[in-house]
């Protein structure tokens, strides 16, 4: 890969301060700037953009980008809805200069929309050379590293990443940074960790003079990434992730060994079961392989969906085991002095709906076997009490006060094992 050399550093910026790097197109001189709508929510499948109660354009469908619309000068109020519909999705106001040309960047993260306005006016670099910056949206996933490298390189035979992104609340971008025209392939990491790629653009075209913007944005699980690739006032590109993250949870009795994959991906593998393994990230579209002493568990009936965080639970003993797929949420909570919590029942046996508190403040009631309960927030606490309780019994079938439980972070407490001495194995998921 031939990297001429970085540009000057733009350094870090808010979600309404965003410039993208560009040439062409036309401005306009009677008081307006030039707006254009791109839709990378996940669950919003056509967008209206109104701005100042006005419709700007409708209909931009998802992993589309609209047509440039003329915006008012100034402060407009801009505004996105559910196409068709009244009520608006969010709204949002930002400064427009008469004859340039932005971009709104409609996402979603945590279950809201989200919007970043880019500008779209930088002058073309020197001929024989593109550009390439990278923003990032991803909030909740952390401090990332980027890897921007030819196409067929081993990305354990690189030592330091192109550009990365400490852990912050706001977005950000990098600087601008110039390549020779041709393919390339991008890469996110979480921070120092290579071992598990977030995001993966096999091929990034740059041609001579151009300059492509790389987004970042989150992803339903909250850990994975998507991305989207616009050329300054030209083409967009979705680049939607293909991969999921799964981690087995072996809750079977017996202490048998339990293994799962994802097509030819492996989950994970246990000697000896009860067991909760890691998150690994396997590609969405591979079938779930379950093995249980040696025999085949019929995969749940629900499949992997990219971008989302799954447990592979796997309960019952014997040959009677059976296998359910429980969706995880691992956005942080919103105060970093709380913890999300929530509780999976995967006991065997004679079994009834279980209770969770933390510090005797109720999290999850009736919780029924193989299913999980939803999340709790509670205070983060260096000594947490963690009691569960089940009708069949008139003590707490798993009790700890000593858990140093962290702020900023998710937990999941899982009651494994036969329900005649049943198991309690605490994880933080994130």
């Amino acid at each position: 890969m031939k990297h001429l050399r970085w540009w000057p550093a733009l350094g870090s910026v808010l979600l309404m301060g965003v410039v993208l790097a560009g040439c062409g197109g036309s401005g306009d001189s009677s008081g307006s700037g030039s707006l254009r709508l791109i839709n990378a929510t996940q669950t919003h499948a056509s967008l209206d953009l109104y701005q100042n109660s006005s419709l700007a354009t409708s209909a931009t469908q998802i992993d589309t980008i609209s047509d440039y619309a003329d915006v008012a000068a100034g402060s407009p109020t801009l505004q996105l809805n559910d196409a068709g519909v009244s009520t608006a999705l969010m709204t949002t106001s930002t400064t427009i200069t008469k004859g340039q040309h932005y971009t709104l960047l409609a996402y979603e993260s945590g279950g809201s929309v989200k919007t970043a306005v880019l500008t779209e006016d930088f002058a073309a670099p020197a001929s024989g050379t593109g550009q390439l910056r990278i923003y990032d949206t991803a909030i909740d996933t952390g401090a990332l590293d980027v890897y921007i490298t030819t196409p067929s390189t081993d990305l354990a035979t690189v030592s330091t990443p192109t550009t990365a992104f400490t852990a912050q609340t706001y977005a950000q971008s990098s600087s601008l940074m110039a390549y020779a025209p041709g393919t390339y392939r991008v890469r996110v990491t979480a921070s120092g960790n290579k071992s598990q790629v977030l995001l993966d653009m096999p091929a990034v075209a740059i041609a001579d003079q151009q300059i492509v913007t790389i987004a970042l944005m989150p992803t339903s699980g909250g850990i994975l990434l998507d991305g989207a690739m616009l050329s300054q006032q030209g083409a967009y590109t979705a680049a939607r992730n293909t991969t999921a993250r799964v981690r087995l949870a072996a809750a079977v009795s017996g202490g048998v060994p339990v293994t799962a994959s994802a097509g030819s991906s492996v989950i994970d593998s246990f000697a000896a079961a009860p067991a909760v393994g890691t998150y690994a990230i396997v590609p969405a579209a591979g079938a779930l392989n379950i093995s249980v002493n040696g025999n085949s568990v019929g995969a749940p009936a629900s499949t992997l969906k990219a971008g989302n965080d799954y447990t592979l639970l796997v309960y019952g003993s014997g040959t009677s085991a059976v296998a359910s797929l429980i969706g995880d949420d691992n956005h942080l909570p919103t105060l970093t002095t709380n913890t999300k919590l929530r509780l999976v029942n995967g006991l065997t046996g004679t079994v009834t709906g279980l209770t969770l508190e933390a510090d005797f403040t109720p999290i999850a009631s009736n919780v029924l076997p193989a299913v999980a309960s939803a999340y709790g927030t509670v205070a983060a606490n260096s000594s947490m009490e963690l009691d569960v309780t089940s009708a069949l019994s008139s003590t707490p079938i798993y009790s700890r006060s000593d858990l140093n439980v962290a702020g900023a972070s998710v937990y999941t407490l899982f009651m494994v094992g036969d329900s005649s001495a049943p198991q309690g194995l605490l994880r933080r998921d994130r």
